[in-house]
């Protein structure tokens, strides 16, 4: 048995027990042990311990009923857990297998299979001479042995050069040998592509960083510290991915350039191939060839690489092709990759990130370079058991007091890589921006993506109405404060008792210091009083019912300030929800106007003002409010709207629905 802590939200307690049997994996009460959860070996799916933080996640097997199937639990004991758990059941050891080995069978590959994939090979590569994007070659008479790596002896180089001239007769494509396409490790004396003069120089100064990455070119080795070593690989790898990023042609010209350099190695298993691989793996999980033809050609390099099951190469080459296939179609990155990505991604393992949560809890997810920010969330819901159709949530990212959610199809680790360049700017910024995380919580609140049925959406929504009010997000009146703060101290220090507890703690939990000024914990007390009896669940429903009675609570605040008229205070909250755009006194609950969606016909965002323009074709008003969020305010609007669109024309769908069915029973 194990003590662990359960990172989650349920109504069992976090702190619980681990047992391991024969037969599978318990979750115990502590105090009396009474089974919670029983999960038989052959009902898991597989078990992780997590590399970065001291978690170990269940995945249970997917079935026809919706239960939760992911729990995560924290403890020091991983190792041993694991150690345990695969002695009793070897096939669930899944933190032992290789990143890159295959979960199924592969299916053997045979001489014709080869003989494929190198044909194909050979189409891309003369699809992309008679396309002449390629520049042609300089002939300069020295032969197939300029790029070779090894010193040999004269009969060997006679044998060498024989096999090569016959190998090359039959490649040889319209003056484009096979050692055009081969490793080399020599400076390119020209492009690969034909570019326009200003770009040719940045095009070979990228390939002279890319033959310096892999070691091949000198640099100074006076200093063997190895972190600075590591720092210079991570900055020489951005810059090839920089460079190549700023224009469509440089990224063809870098992938042609990485796909010569992992060509025909003589030394596969070599430093210097492998980084190669790395570079060019990296790349492919970035940003993908413009090019419809270099990127044929580069997903047919990697499908015959891929078939080499002997060597390092080939288990890069699989990589590779894993990153190509899930960067297809996907959102352009904007930035070239994070330390942390690259070091993750060149050592073929997905990269990771904190994701925390309103009530101070984090998890550590692992995704790939190209996911998004929906693939993310997904992930995220079932690290904490919320069901998979729950909605209206998102990942926010939150640079100091600034919060913005995250669009559907933006790449979280694009957003990571933009954290880095801030932080690398820190001259500039104040310590407090300097802090970046990602935040989870409820983003839209349509009343058909509300489920307080549901343990865990009801946590998340009870820690996020909480942090609202500490932050002072939430109007109450002085009653309502101190009912407010009488539930929060059941909740923390369960039924009262004369002289236990300290309610100025308690009331801090809940209210902002504004409202701690005019409240008596005297009064506090006494309302704790009265909630004799009541579970914790049970508050935290009275708390969320208290604070459904205002209207607009379900509304999201922004501060804002105006100067149209001097009719409205200059400080004011913009509020928006399902219903329309709300303009408020701030702090207060006094709504001063209310426009619906359908009444408002345009809102543009700038810098530092939102534009609302309202009203119909024949007669219009417009407003302007002063804010830093606009873009944030402008995006939600936007959500709003298209979901009630949506919403619309589902029902209307289904209305129409009966009605054809009579019109077909009729005819």
């Amino acid at each position: 048995m194990f003590a662990v802590s359960y990172r989650g939200y349920w109504s069992h307690g976090s702190s619980i027990v681990l047992a391991i049997n024969m037969v599978g994996v318990l979750l115990l009460k502590p105090e009396d042990k009474v089974i919670l959860f029983e999960f038989p070996f052959k009902d898991i799916e597989s078990i992780l311990l997590d590399p970065s933080e001291n978690f170990v996640t269940i995945t249970l097997q997917k079935s026809d009923i919706e239960k939760q199937r992911v729990f995560v639990l924290e403890t020091s004991e991983k190792t041993e857990i694991g150690a345990l758990i695969a002695s009793y059941c070897p096939s669930l050891a899944n933190w032992i297998r290789e990143a890159e080995a295959p979960l199924r069978r592969v299916k053997q590959i045979t001489n014709e299979d080869r003989l494929r994939l190198h044909n194909q090979l050979i189409n891309c590569r003369r699809a992309l001479v008679d396309s002449n994007t390629l520049r042609k070659p300089i002939d300069d008479g020295k032969g197939f042995l300029k790029n070779t790596l090894r010193k040999l002896s004269a009969k060997k180089l006679e044998k060498l050069r024989a096999e090569a001239l016959t190998n090359e007769q039959g490649e040889v494509y319209k003056g484009f040998s096979h050692t055009y396409w081969a490793f080399s490790k020599m400076i390119l004396p020209q492009t690969l592509t034909n570019l326009p003069d200003p770009d040719e120089q940045g095009s070979l100064e990228i390939f002279s960083l890319i033959l310096t990455y892999s070691g091949l070119f000198p640099v100074n080795k006076e200093d063997a510290n190895v972190n600075k070593e590591e720092e210079d690989h991570v900055l020489l790898i951005q810059s090839v991915l920089d460079k190549a990023m700023k224009k469509d042609c440089l990224v063809n010209e870098v992938f042609l350039q990485l796909m010569k350099q992992t060509t025909d190695h003589p030394e596969p298993n070599s430093r210097v191939n492998l980084r190669h691989w790395s570079l060019l793996a990296l790349a492919c999980s970035i940003i993908l060839p413009v090019d419809k033809i270099v990127r044929k050609y580069l997903l047919a390099h990697l499908k015959k690489c891929s078939a080499d099951f002997v060597t390092e190469e080939g288990k890069y080459a699989r990589f590779a092709e894993r990153c190509f296939q899930k960067t297809l179609g996907t959102r352009r990155r904007q930035w070239p990759p994070s330390k942390q990505e690259i070091m993750c991604t060149i050592n073929r393992r997905p990269i990771y990130a904190r994701f925390h949560f309103m009530d101070g809890q984090f998890h550590a997810v692992e995704f790939d370079p190209s996911a998004t920010a929906q693939e993310v969330l997904k992930l995220v819901k079932a690290k904490i058991g919320l069901r998979d159709t729950a909605e209206g949530y998102a990942i926010y990212e939150v640079l100091g007091q600034q919060e913005r959610s995250l669009l559907n199809d933006e790449k979280v680790a694009d957003v990571m890589s933009k954290w880095e360049k801030y932080r690398a700017a820190g001259g500039t910024l104040s310590r407090q921006s300097r802090h970046h995380m990602f935040l989870f919580k409820k983003h839209l609140f349509l009343d058909e993506y509300i489920n307080l049925n549901d343990p865990v959406e009801k946590e998340l929504l009870y820690y996020q109405v909480l942090c609202d009010l500490r932050s002072d997000r939430f109007p109450v009146t002085d009653m309502e404060a101190v009912m407010l703060c009488a539930l929060r101290a059941q909740i923390e220090l369960g039924d009262y008792t004369s002289g236990v507890g300290d309610y100025r703690q308690v009331m801090s939990h809940c209210l902002p210091p504004r409202l701690l000024v005019n409240l008596q914990k005297e009064h506090v007390s006494m309302h704790h009083q009265s909630l004799l009896g009541l579970n914790v669940e049970e508050a935290k429903q009275s708390f969320l019912n208290l604070i459904q009675c205002w209207p607009l609570h379900k509304a999201t605040l922004f501060d804002v300030t105006q100067s149209f008229t001097s009719n409205w205070p200059k400080s004011l909250w913009m509020a928006v929800d399902q219903r329309g755009v709300h303009l408020l006194e701030a702090r207060t609950r006094n709504v001063l106007t209310t426009y619906e969606y359908e009444s408002i016909m345009d809102y543009t965002p700038s810098l530092n003002h939102m534009l609302i323009i309202t009203g119909t074709d024949k007669k219009q008003s417009k407003i302007i409010v002063n804010t830093n969020q606009a873009f944030q305010m402008s995006n939600l609007i936007r959500e709003y709207m298209e979901k009630i669109v949506e919403g619309r024309e589902r029902a209307k769908s289904i209305q129409n629905g009966p009605d054809m069915m009579g019109v077909m029973a009729t005819d």
